[in-house]
């Protein structure tokens, strides 16, 4: 095949713009994997010289991930077009850039042929233009149909059976480092202590799982925590998820900002579930608002002698590099945190009045996006131990941070 041609849309796939707005089809995960890595995977696998990936809108995030996903001498296109158009109307649209031998998937498809040789022989003439969906191939001015089975997504129950109908595909590339007793694990994957997983299972890279956490058929995506006494079963949880402790989720979608049943369609938002419940609520509330003002009334009286000697220069230099390191920028926040303007450590969030926040303590160059989970698992965990932990390794990362480490910052 000399070219890879993708229709995804060629129906309307209103559940994809409804539960996952901020996605197109080629960026959805399935099997811990983005859906349009099957697709480049096939196209090598066909020794395609090109591939077109259609969309309705224009993902920017996908363009991104194309360009850093690509392969050898394979040219990727991705662009606005496609639809509900039929197979041979699109041919017909893009004959000028298609005009050899081409492979068209009409529709949200993976092709269950484990072959080359067993797809290319799958083929017969097509009676019709195309219109439905399937595996289709151009070549000499005929139009063929494959006759062979592929998965195919098109309402959010298929969507979620199929993510695990590739988890037990032996045919598909997973995600990770290793593989041990079909759990494939990325790289840089903590598990606490007491912790129970069961195949088969992909631990996306970076991802946290929790102490007495219970992990079991299931696919759990890159930069994820897993808190304390968790149970997922039969699950999927999006890149970039914090999961509360002691919850069970057993055949959901966990994705940041809700939890979706795929069979009935009901959706949980964040805020209307356990998240709502916040440490400073319960009995030691005082004791850690307390320890909070000690902490800054130290930080408060023992600064003000370098702080007062460096203001001058601070207020012509606010950008320098060493006033960043010695935390001048913070200095105004201790006494905030003494009149009850702001919160010394950031316990959710929505809180946007704080000095120092959790995800500090791990890296200069988190995204917002792991810094949201930080702040999730603090909101949880959050201790006279941990406010101090957080205070002093904030103020020690930045005091022996680099200049390019700030840049990033």
């Amino acid at each position: 095949m000399k070219h890879l041609l993708i229709n995804p849309y060629s129906q309307a796939q209103e559940w994809c713009k409804e539960y996952f707005p901020d996605r197109s089809l080629g960026m959805m995960p399935v099997g811990g994997r983005c859906a349009a890595e099957y697709f480049i995977d096939l196209a090598l696998r066909c020794n395609a010289e090109s591939l077109l990936l259609l969309g309705p809108t224009y993902n920017e995030h996908l363009a991104e991930h194309l360009y850093e996903y690509k392969h050898g001498e394979l040219t990727l296109d991705y662009r606005k077009g496609g639809g509900h158009d039929s197979v041979r109307h699109l041919l017909e649209i893009y004959a000028a850039e298609y005009s050899g031998d081409c492979l068209i998937l009409h529709g949200m498809l993976m092709p269950k042929a484990h072959t080359l040789e067993e797809l290319q022989n799958s083929f017969v003439p097509c009676a019709d233009d195309g219109t439905e969906d399937g595996i289709y191939c151009y070549k000499e001015g005929v139009l063929y149909k494959s006759n062979i089975e592929f998965y195919l997504i098109n309402s959010l129950e298929s969507y979620f059976e199929i993510n695990f109908q590739v988890l037990n595909d032996d045919f598909y590339n997973l995600p990770g480092y290793s593989i041990t007793d079909n759990i494939h694990t990325g790289t840089n994957v903590v598990i606490k202590r007491e912790c129970v997983l069961s195949g088969p299972l992909v631990l996306g890279d970076n991802t946290f799982i929790e102490n007495q956490s219970n992990i079991r058929n299931a696919i759990v995506g890159e930069r994820s925590l897993v808190d304390k006494a968790c149970v997922v079963e039969h699950s999927i949880i999006f890149d970039r998820t914090y999961v509360a402790g002691k919850l069970e989720i057993k055949n959901k979608i966990v994705t940041p900002g809700r939890i979706i049943d795929p069979y009935t369609g009901g959706v949980l938002e964040r805020n209307s579930f356990s998240y709502a419940f916040s440490p400073v609520q319960n009995r030691s509330a005082w004791l850690l608002r307390l320890w909070e003002h000690f902490i800054a009334l130290l930080l408060a009286v023992g600064g003000a002698l370098p702080y007062l000697l460096i203001l001058p220069y601070y207020l012509m230099n606010k950008k320098s590099h060493w006033c960043w390191k010695l935390s001048m920028d913070r200095y105004p926040g201790y006494w905030a945190v003494l009149f009850f303007r702001r919160e010394l450590v950031k316990s959710h969030p929505a809180n946007e009045h704080y000095v120092f926040q959790m995800g500090e303590i791990y890296g200069l160059q988190n995204t917002p996006e792991q810094r949201r989970i930080y702040d999730y698992y603090y909101h949880y965990h959050c201790s006279c131990a941990l406010v101090l932990q957080v205070v002093l390794r904030a103020l020690g990362k930045r005091g022996f941070a680099t200049y390019v480490e700030r840049r990033r910052f």
